[in-house]
């Protein structure tokens, strides 16, 4: 056996004797436990970067750590079996306490972590004060006796101003905020409990008391049935119609109501509906509603004057048409006209058809038109038909004459090699842009002459075997049926 088999024989020996004396390191994890919690600032957000320090009960200091930035939160792993303090601390704020709200390590609650146990403690800082022992109430809860407020104990105190509010079954009583109260009638069959108040340069924290039991003696208030909407009428203001009533929104929703209906303070009808009359005319009218509940105070609550009522509108006939109407605007292709409605003997609705030589434009059924290329000298009307709920009649206007479009025209040139000219005709209008094209070159003493044609207003020509130098180039643009002639001559230069 060579020297080194020798050492790792020894070696394996010695590591199996010490596995055998020592506990593992499993089973040491095992026998710690965790501390860990989140901790919260005034106002109760995350408080990231807080010092947190983790204390035996006899003042040892074991370890420290801060909270983190997303949570708030802290962990204490690989803590010992034993009983423990934690101190909290906000060193740029001044805010510092000992778990659970204790102002300092001879109160503070202590931890008692077994092995392998995760304790969870949470914390809350305050730079204002903070409720550690609720208020409480003494006095006899009867109308006539007086309540004492004792304000619980609070951390910390020092520059806190405390102040009081009284509370009847959770809802304020007005002036109520001395630390004593007279119980009075109103109090009787309630419960009271007080708030205390406390306040550090306007920030304030508040800790209620559990309440009395209910309030005995004096004579109980009698509750009001109370409104929250008030009743509406809807229906036809014309006098012969049938309008109705909703009874508006009340507290308690079980009270019975009743409606009644009134021209001025005169009681014309009852019940949900009411159907006007020829004595309603020229008069508005509303609806009263009363509700009721056994043990309650009754309320009344009235709508909004409805109408004034107005006498029926007379039988109407079929319209008739008194001025035929007028198509007013440019009339020429690329315009828009606009069609009158004309005059008619009685109100009516009115719709719109577009004509062009007597025949209808498909789609064309608005108040305007657009003129387009079709109706370049055609004569262009509007048929008006108007409608009322005794029948339908139509007018037509005079028709009027749409010219051509205007054209306009613009040439560019290039000279891409010797002799050569490559000249681009664009024609602009709201017309079909097709027809002729003209093109006259001079250059040099001598005239070329190109004829060709533009579809959808462009085209590109060539013209070869010209003089170097200078060159006149002039176009002139047909037009076709639904744009006008058009011209133009700019210089060029022949490479």
């Amino acid at each position: 056996m060579t020297v080194t088999r020798v050492l790792s024989h020894l070696t394996a020996a010695a590591v199996a004797a010490t596995a055998l004396a020592l506990p593992s390191a499993a089973a040491h994890a095992e026998a710690t436990g965790v501390i860990r919690g989140t901790v919260l600032e005034t106002g109760h957000v995350i408080a990231p970067s807080l010092d947190v320090s983790l204390y035996k009960t006899d003042g040892e200091f074991v370890k420290s750590t801060v909270t983190n930035s997303s949570a708030g939160a802290y962990e204490f792993r690989g803590v010992e079996p034993g009983a423990y303090v934690i101190w909290f601390e906000n060193q740029n704020e001044a805010v510092q306490e000992w778990y659970d709200n204790q102002p300092d390590q001879d109160h503070a609650t202590p931890i008692t972590l077994a092995a392998g146990q995760t304790f969870v403690a949470d914390a809350y800082l305050t730079q204002i004060s903070e409720n550690i022992v609720r208020p409480t109430i003494t006095g006899t809860p009867a109308v006539g006796s007086t309540l004492s407020a004792a304000r619980g104990t609070w951390f910390p105190t020092l520059g806190v101003d405390f102040s009081y509010q009284w509370l009847r079954g959770g809802a304020r009583i007005e002036g109520a905020t001395a630390s004593t109260y007279r119980l009075r009638d109103a109090d009787s069959g309630h419960a009271v409990s007080v708030r205390v108040i406390a306040t550090v340069q306007g920030a304030q924290e508040s800790a209620t008391s559990a309440p009395t039991a209910a309030v005995t003696g004096g004579t109980p208030s009698v509750p009001a049935v109370a409104n929250s909407t008030k009743p509406s009428v809807t229906g036809s203001v014309v006098a012969g119609s049938v309008l109705t009533a909703t009874s508006g929104g009340w507290t308690p929703s079980d009270a019975a109501v009743t409606l009644q209906w009134l021209r001025g303070d005169v009681v014309v009808g009852s019940g949900p509906t009411y159907r006007t009359t020829t004595d309603d005319i020229g008069s508005g009218l509303r609806v009263r509603a009363i509700a009721t509940k056994s043990g309650w105070t009754s309320a009344v609550a009235e709508s909004d004057v409805f109408g004034p009522i107005a006498t029926p509108a007379p039988v109407l006939s079929a319209p008739v048409n008194t001025v035929p109407p007028i198509v007013s605007g440019t009339t020429r292709v690329g315009s828009t006209v606009t069609a009158s409605t004309g005059s008619w003997s009685s109100s009516a609705s009115h719709t719109y058809r577009w004509t062009r030589n007597g025949t209808t434009i498909p789609r064309a059924t608005a108040r305007s038109y657009r003129l387009t290329a079709s109706d370049a000298r055609a004569r262009i009307a509007v048929v008006v038909t108007a409608t009322n709920t005794a029948g339908t009649t139509s007018a037509t206007s005079a028709g009027r004459t749409v010219a051509k479009a205007t054209a306009r025209l613009r040439v560019t040139t290039k000279s891409p090699a010797k002799g050569r000219l490559k000249i681009t005709t664009k024609v602009t209008s709201a017309g079909a842009r097709t027809g002729r094209v003209t093109i006259t070159v001079k250059a040099g003493g001598k005239t070329k002459v190109k004829r060709t044609t533009v579809k959808k207003g462009t085209r590109t020509i060539t013209v070869t075997g010209l003089r170097k130098g200078r060159a006149t180039v002039r176009v002139v643009y047909a037009g076709d049926a639904s744009t006008t002639r058009a011209s133009t001559s700019k210089k060029a230069t022949v490479r």
